[in-house]
């Protein structure tokens, strides 16, 4: 195993001055880092614990939006009140990553740094656009999420930034949001395909905003515009969101690998697509009624 030094600030301020000082390799919950670890791949030589930082461990509405901590554990999305109120997407992903153990030590911003294709909580949050807040001794800066994902394991992350927090802005009026993934077995699976969606009816039951995310089908998590495009203005029926999750296969570009070939994802994608738009309409129209 490669050495390195261990280093536990106890507060934002100390971890902010030590990463402009050594670059050093955050450690959150460690449910990435660790297998890396055993299997000879880790070779920073500094690894900063942040496991003790409140500071980053938070969810709350401020300022009209949800802001949550990079260190909220998937647990504590899974049972956070506020996220079952505005984003129960988020909440239907975190309850899908690995077990009660791994739900409790995995955190919201690791999921997001390691940056996976096959991240569970980033579907569910690029529906809602949400903003990642960086911080470094230079200050704060943000940036969609959407544009931090670069390909696995890449990001817009500088050497001495930190993820401090996500937010969002709640949908309103008749809404609807959802979220599911396909594995090939029932726990603590990495998706083969996940796909979240949100959608906004007008009074008419009319789509007026649409929003439509998969993982596992390109070398990042991405959004689907051509079909989002397509169901503006729509009524939902069953074949316009049949035709919708066809259009999607036009924006992801799949792999075959060790859990699934290329065709099965792009099967895959329309199905789970067709099936979240569906739920997210579903509920949508519950708040018109």
């Amino acid at each position: 195993m490669q050495e390195f030094n261990f280093l536990r600030p106890k507060t934002l301020t100390e971890l902010i001055e030590i990463l402009a000082d050594t670059r050093g390799c955050i450690l959150a919950g460690g449910t990435d880092i660790s297998p890396t670890m055993r299997r000879a791949q880790f070779t920073a030589r500094i690894l900063l614990d942040i496991s003790e930082i409140d500071e980053l461990r938070f969810v709350r509405m401020q300022d009209q939006r949800i802001h949550i901590g990079s260190l909220s554990t998937h647990q504590e999305l899974a049972t956070s009140p506020i996220l079952s109120l505005y984003n129960p997407a988020l909440v239907a992903s975190a309850l899908t990553i690995g077990c009660e153990q791994t739900r409790n030590r995995g955190t919201l911003g690791g999921n997001i740094a390691n940056a996976s294709p096959a991240a569970d909580t980033i579907p569910s949050l690029m529906i809602f656009d949400a903003t990642l807040h960086l911080l470094s001794k230079s200050g704060e800066r943000t940036i969609k999420i959407d544009e931090f994902l670069v390909s696995p394991g890449k990001t817009k992350l500088n050497p001495d930034e930190l993820i401090h927090s996500v937010s969002f802005e709640p949908l309103t009026d008749a809404w609807g949001v959802s979220f599911m993934k396909l594995g090939k077995r029932n726990g603590m699976v990495i998706s083969v395909v996940s796909a979240s969606s949100a959608v906004v009816l007008d009074q008419e039951g009319r789509i007026k905003i649409s929003r439509i995310c998969l993982g596992s089908v390109a070398p990042r998590v991405v959004r689907s515009p051509n079909a989002e495009e397509f169901l503006i203005d729509q009524l939902p029926t069953k074949e316009i969101l049949d035709n919708a999750a066809h259009i999607c296969i036009g924006d992801i570009a799949p792999i075959s690998d060790i859990r699934s070939t290329a065709d099965y994802r792009k099967h895959a994608a329309i199905v789970l697509t067709r099936r979240v738009l569906e739920q997210s309409v579903d509920h949508a129209y519950r708040r018109i009624l």
